[in-house]
């Protein structure tokens, strides 16, 4: 039995179900995502409730609905906007940053003279290698909130579900080839593309959830988000023009 006691949950209606068949296939489209840990759904009115410690944003719940057949997302008399506010931090990304940094200082520290440049290196290998784990812990829940807001994996789908993998390549690329150009260059490529869609949703003001650690935390999409993918855009033109 899945653990319901202080779960927040969002109520909606949903158009289009005929059968018990429609509810079994929302059901399996909504539970794809693992923030969602009970859904219960009235064939009759269309009723629905999503409970989950840290439920996803609306667009990405619709989403998933509508991929599950001819179905429309109604009016919903609790947002998950509002029942996840108090959810939406940026406490674990902060943490896992401070931790990274705190580690790499250390490691720098107790080596023979301090190397800006071989810092800026493990760092970043610490960086994508510890986000691209988030991100493969559910990789198709990942590329649906990706989709939301990355302007290639918006047209391209399938990039939302090789990005991980992606970022797991540069990590282990800084720890074995720091001092080469292309490291430097394909990680600044890759932090602008994905730099832009972040500064398109921050300006649009657009309430979606942030997919840089993957769906397991909720975090919202803001200036934070900016400043996280340019310092890395910016430590990668530096490594590159040095």
């Amino acid at each position: 039995m899945k653990e319901t006691h202080n779960m927040n949950e969002t109520h909606l209606s949903i158009a289009g179900i005929s059968c018990m068949s429609c509810v079994s296939k929302i059901e399996k489209a909504l539970y794809s995502n693992t923030a969602i840990k009970q859904v219960t759904i009235n064939k009759e009115n269309g009723a629905a409730i999503l409970k989950g410690n840290s439920l996803p944003h609306l667009d990405i719940i619709t989403d998933l609905i509508e991929s599950a057949g001819n179905y429309t997302v109604g009016a919903t008399s609790k947002t998950p906007e509002a029942s996840t506010k108090s959810d939406r931090s940026y406490k674990p990304l902060v943490i896992i940053a401070l931790y990274l940094l705190g580690t790499t200082l250390l490691i720098e520290v107790s080596s023979v003279g301090f190397l800006w440049h071989r810092w800026m290196s493990n760092f970043m290998a610490g960086f994508f290698l510890v986000f691209s784990f988030f991100k493969i812990l559910d990789i198709p829940a990942f590329a649906k909130a990706y989709q939301s807001y990355d302007l290639l994996a918006a047209k391209a789908p399938w990039y939302g579900y090789v990005f991980p993998f992606i970022e797991m390549g540069l990590g282990v690329a800084y720890l074995l080839y720091s001092d080469h150009s292309v490291t430097h260059l394909v990680t600044a490529i890759v932090m602008f593309v994905s730099l832009l869609g972040v500064v398109r949703s921050v300006v649009r003001k657009s309430e979606i959830q942030c997919a840089c650690l993957g769906t397991v935390f909720n975090l919202p999409m803001s200036y934070v988000t900016i400043i996280e993918d340019g310092i890395m855009l910016i430590m990668a033109l530096i490594m590159y023009l040095n």
